[in-house]
């Protein structure tokens, strides 16, 4: 018999907890311990949101700051010289548009704020030529790296492609996210190692989550002992 009540049944149904458990460890599909998985996911994928937050904040700082400076104008996406590609041309006037249908002014600061991080992520990889465009101009702002351009781009789409599970409501609980956590720290330490300092010690929910994921049902346990 499942181990959840009838009301309980009904919010697993509502909530699709099942599909947030680790595989093996419901007794079945209608067991209760799926409703502490969907509240453990909830909580981790919350806390995951603010560290992405963070990565967030510090690539569009970094990333604009130095291109301004090495284009001479604010909205540098417009210099004549710079070749970009249609998808990020794209972005750009996606965010111009939304702004406008929001009545919010155009203005560099507010495009740069409504373009996602995949934005930012795409401007390290190859496009056009953007080693020579706009790597090369951006690398001074990441003092503390030393490698080439393409393993940062990589780890960076890595946590790209977590945020976008975080933003669909996605399971995250089956990544390795202590080395998620890991890898954000990583990126934003070869900004400033203040920030990810400042970070590390202020993010006590993630390790606390980690140390507390939910169990197997103990049906399923005394099923299988």
């Amino acid at each position: 018999m499942p181990c959840a009540t009838a009301d309980e049944v009904g919010l697993i149904e509502l909530l699709d907890a099942v599909r947030y458990a680790d595989p093996n460890t419901l007794c079945s599909p209608s067991c209760r311990q799926a409703l502490e998985w969907s509240d453990w996911e909830t909580s981790v994928s919350k806390a995951m949101y603010e560290l992405l937050r963070t990565l967030e904040n510090v690539l569009r700082s970094t990333i604009s700051s130095q291109l301004t400076a090495h284009f001479g104008q604010a909205d540098w996406w417009n210099a004549r010289r710079l070749r970009l590609t249609y998808g990020t041309t794209e972005k750009i006037r996606q965010a111009e548009e939304k702004l406008r249908r929001a009545g919010v002014p155009l203005t560099p600061t507010t495009v740069q704020r409504e373009v996602t991080l995949g934005f930012w992520v795409s401007l390290i990889g190859r496009g056009l030529d953007y080693e020579t465009q706009l790597w090369r101009p951006m690398s001074g702002g990441f003092l503390g790296y030393r490698g080439r351009r393409e393993p940062l781009h990589e780890r960076l789409n890595h946590l790209r492609l977590l945020r976008n599970k975080v933003a669909h409501q996605d399971r995250i609980g089956g990544r390795d996210l202590a080395a998620d956590r890991r890898s954000v720290l990583t990126v934003i330490r070869y900004v400033s190692e203040s920030a990810a300092r400042r970070l590390d010690v202020a993010d006590a929910a993630i390790p606390a989550l980690l140390a507390s994921r939910p169990g197997t049902c103990s049906q399923r346990s005394e099923g299988a002992s």
